[in-house]
């Protein structure tokens, strides 16, 4: 099944996993988030190399939260079976615009992103969409370096 991010916004049986969460210092601590994904949650749980594999980039400006951060911040939402909600407005927006220094002007419009991944709640707060990658499936979790110089026997 090919992934997009109009799948991930609207399908209910579709299961994802956090593989891998990446901050680029260089670029001003954008957050790359990479997941695997598929509509056989054990295909997920046993990292499946058959599953989706895709990687969701957001701003340098963004905000990262995870679940363990939010628990006495009450959304009033219940369980969504949805990969990937969106909130142009939320009590997340609202707090961080109070306490946490959140500039909120027309020219940005910030949006809640809530993502729900198998066994880990994200929410990120961002002034632009997440920039959305299909990175097909993924062989390994290892890298195979080769060259095509292999060093002379000595």
């Amino acid at each position: 099944m090919h992934i997009t991010f109009e799948k991930l916004l609207y399908r209910e049986d579709y299961q994802i996993a956090l593989h891998q969460l990446v901050t680029d210092e260089g670029n001003g601590h954008r957050i790359s988030l990479y997941f695997r994904g598929h509509t056989d949650q054990t295909m997920v749980i046993i990292g499946d190399y058959s599953c989706n594999y895709f990687q969701l980039s957001f701003e340098a400006d963004s905000i990262l939260l995870r679940a363990p951060d939010l628990y006495e911040l009450d959304e009033g939402l219940e369980y969504s079976s949805i990969p990937l909600v969106l909130f142009k407005d939320s009590a997340l927006l609202t707090f961080a615009t109070a306490w946490m220094g959140l500039k909120r002007d027309p020219s940005r419009d910030w949006t809640h992103y809530a993502i729900r991944a198998f066994e880990d709640d994200i929410h990120i707060l961002s002034p632009r969409p997440p920039v959305f990658t299909d990175l097909g499936h993924k062989i390994s979790d290892y890298v195979v370096k080769q060259t095509l110089n292999p060093p002379a026997d000595r």
